[in-house]
Protein backbone atom coordinates (compact mmCIF):
# COMPACT_ATOMS: atom_id res chain seq x y z
CA UNK A 1 0.00 0.00 0.00
CA UNK A 2 2.76 1.93 0.89
CA UNK A 3 4.67 1.63 -2.45
CA UNK A 4 0.70 2.74 -4.38
CA UNK A 5 0.47 5.64 -2.36
CA UNK A 6 4.48 6.67 -2.86
CA UNK A 7 4.09 6.22 -6.57
CA UNK A 8 1.04 8.28 -6.55
CA UNK A 9 2.23 10.89 -4.73
CA UNK A 10 5.39 10.72 -7.36
CA UNK A 11 2.88 10.83 -9.82
CA UNK A 12 0.67 13.89 -8.81
CA UNK A 13 4.22 15.80 -8.18
CA UNK A 14 5.10 15.27 -12.14
CA UNK A 15 1.74 16.22 -13.56
CA UNK A 16 2.08 19.73 -11.31
CA UNK A 17 5.63 20.67 -12.63
CA UNK A 18 4.42 19.46 -16.04
CA UNK A 19 1.74 21.85 -16.22
CA UNK A 20 3.61 24.72 -14.51
CA UNK A 21 5.53 24.44 -18.29
CA UNK A 22 4.57 26.98 -20.02
CA UNK A 23 4.58 26.10 -24.29
CA UNK A 24 6.34 27.55 -26.84
CA UNK A 25 4.38 30.06 -29.54
CA UNK A 26 2.90 28.62 -31.86
CA UNK A 27 4.05 30.70 -35.20
CA UNK A 28 3.02 28.34 -37.69
CA UNK A 29 -0.10 30.87 -38.61
CA UNK A 30 2.52 33.54 -40.14
CA UNK A 31 4.06 33.69 -43.52
CA UNK A 32 6.72 30.90 -43.45
CA UNK A 33 9.04 33.00 -45.57
CA UNK A 34 12.54 32.18 -45.91
CA UNK A 35 13.10 35.78 -43.90
CA UNK A 36 10.57 34.76 -41.43
CA UNK A 37 12.47 31.46 -40.40
CA UNK A 38 15.60 33.18 -40.43
CA UNK A 39 14.40 35.45 -38.00
CA UNK A 40 12.94 32.84 -35.96
CA UNK A 41 15.98 30.91 -35.72
CA UNK A 42 17.67 33.61 -33.43
CA UNK A 43 14.98 32.90 -31.09
CA UNK A 44 14.65 28.89 -31.37
CA UNK A 45 18.10 27.95 -31.49
CA UNK A 46 18.98 27.94 -28.20
CA UNK A 47 22.20 26.03 -28.36
CA UNK A 48 23.64 29.21 -30.33
CA UNK A 49 22.09 31.54 -27.65
CA UNK A 50 23.01 29.36 -25.08
CA UNK A 51 27.16 29.26 -26.45
CA UNK A 52 27.39 32.75 -26.97
CA UNK A 53 26.08 33.91 -23.15
CA UNK A 54 22.77 35.50 -24.55
CA UNK A 55 20.77 36.82 -21.41
CA UNK A 56 18.03 38.52 -23.96
CA UNK A 57 16.44 38.46 -27.67
CA UNK A 58 14.06 40.40 -28.85
CA UNK A 59 12.57 40.39 -32.66
CA UNK A 60 9.84 42.82 -33.78
CA UNK A 61 8.50 43.01 -37.53
CA UNK A 62 6.98 46.91 -37.33
CA UNK A 63 6.66 46.69 -41.44
CA UNK A 64 5.15 43.55 -41.52
CA UNK A 65 7.97 40.85 -43.16
CA UNK A 66 9.97 43.05 -44.47
CA UNK A 67 12.60 43.47 -41.65
CA UNK A 68 13.10 42.59 -38.35
CA UNK A 69 14.05 44.72 -35.37
CA UNK A 70 16.32 42.68 -33.60
CA UNK A 71 18.18 43.23 -30.26
CA UNK A 72 20.21 41.16 -27.58
CA UNK A 73 22.02 41.36 -24.49
CA UNK A 74 24.54 39.09 -23.11
CA UNK A 75 25.03 37.87 -19.52
CA UNK A 76 27.55 40.91 -18.93
CA UNK A 77 25.38 43.43 -19.95
CA UNK A 78 26.88 43.79 -23.75
CA UNK A 79 23.58 44.64 -26.05
CA UNK A 80 23.23 44.80 -29.77
CA UNK A 81 20.43 46.11 -31.48
CA UNK A 82 20.13 46.34 -35.39
CA UNK A 83 17.69 46.97 -38.36
CA UNK A 84 18.21 43.40 -40.66
CA UNK A 85 16.89 43.32 -43.49
CA UNK A 86 17.00 39.06 -44.93
CA UNK A 87 20.20 38.46 -47.07
CA UNK A 88 20.48 41.82 -47.93
CA UNK A 89 21.79 44.18 -44.69
CA UNK A 90 22.10 44.37 -41.33
CA UNK A 91 21.45 48.56 -40.63
CA UNK A 92 21.97 50.80 -38.26
CA UNK A 93 23.72 48.40 -35.70
CA UNK A 94 24.29 49.94 -31.77
CA UNK A 95 25.67 48.69 -29.07
CA UNK A 96 26.66 49.79 -25.22
CA UNK A 97 27.36 48.07 -22.30
CA UNK A 98 24.62 48.39 -19.60
CA UNK A 99 25.10 49.39 -16.21
CA UNK A 100 25.05 47.13 -13.33
CA UNK A 101 21.64 48.84 -12.08
CA UNK A 102 20.17 48.57 -15.40
CA UNK A 103 21.29 44.62 -15.96
CA UNK A 104 19.76 44.58 -12.72
CA UNK A 105 16.35 45.57 -13.38
CA UNK A 106 16.89 44.17 -16.64
CA UNK A 107 16.75 40.46 -15.47
CA UNK A 108 14.11 41.48 -12.81
CA UNK A 109 11.73 42.16 -15.79
CA UNK A 110 12.67 38.98 -17.54
CA UNK A 111 11.73 37.18 -14.27
CA UNK A 112 8.17 39.20 -14.41
CA UNK A 113 7.98 38.57 -18.19
CA UNK A 114 4.31 36.74 -18.30
CA UNK A 115 4.43 33.13 -19.70
CA UNK A 116 1.39 33.26 -21.68
CA UNK A 117 2.34 33.98 -25.74
CA UNK A 118 0.05 35.58 -27.99
CA UNK A 119 -0.55 35.70 -31.79
CA UNK A 120 -0.95 39.01 -33.54
CA UNK A 121 -0.50 40.22 -36.75
CA UNK A 122 2.78 40.07 -38.16
CA UNK A 123 3.21 43.95 -37.98
CA UNK A 124 2.60 44.00 -34.20
CA UNK A 125 4.47 40.29 -33.53
CA UNK A 126 7.60 41.11 -30.54
CA UNK A 127 9.06 37.46 -29.76
CA UNK A 128 11.07 37.79 -26.73
CA UNK A 129 13.46 35.13 -25.89
CA UNK A 130 16.05 34.70 -22.74
CA UNK A 131 17.62 32.46 -20.42
CA UNK A 132 16.05 31.48 -17.71
CA UNK A 133 18.54 29.06 -15.72
CA UNK A 134 19.87 26.71 -18.07
CA UNK A 135 17.16 26.76 -20.46
CA UNK A 136 16.25 29.39 -23.59
CA UNK A 137 13.09 30.42 -23.16
CA UNK A 138 10.61 31.91 -25.90
CA UNK A 139 7.44 34.04 -25.97
CA UNK A 140 5.21 36.46 -28.34
CA UNK A 141 3.79 39.56 -27.20
CA UNK A 142 1.81 41.98 -29.02
CA UNK A 143 3.61 45.01 -29.04
CA UNK A 144 0.09 46.72 -29.43
CA UNK A 145 -0.66 46.07 -25.48
CA UNK A 146 3.01 45.18 -24.63
CA UNK A 147 2.93 43.94 -20.79
CA UNK A 148 4.69 45.87 -18.30
CA UNK A 149 7.84 44.07 -18.14
CA UNK A 150 8.55 44.33 -21.86
CA UNK A 151 8.17 47.52 -21.46
CA UNK A 152 10.40 47.91 -19.07
CA UNK A 153 12.69 46.12 -21.22
CA UNK A 154 12.41 48.64 -23.67
CA UNK A 155 13.17 51.38 -21.56
CA UNK A 156 16.39 49.37 -20.43
CA UNK A 157 17.73 48.42 -23.58
CA UNK A 158 16.69 51.71 -25.45
CA UNK A 159 13.64 51.02 -27.56
CA UNK A 160 14.72 52.10 -31.85
CA UNK A 161 12.82 54.16 -33.38
CA UNK A 162 11.39 51.71 -36.21
CA UNK A 163 9.10 50.11 -33.85
CA UNK A 164 8.24 53.34 -31.80
CA UNK A 165 6.54 55.03 -34.81
CA UNK A 166 3.98 52.05 -35.08
CA UNK A 167 2.49 52.32 -31.70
Amino acid sequence: MRYILAILFVLAFELARAADKVAPPDFSSYPQTESFKAYLSFHTNAAWNLQHTNLLAISAFPHGGAFAIEYSVTDGGQEYDWRDVYNWAIQADRQKQLSETNLTALRSAIHDLPAASVSPPIERLVIVSFRDGTNWVTRSYDSGTLPKPVRQIYDIVGERFESKQTK
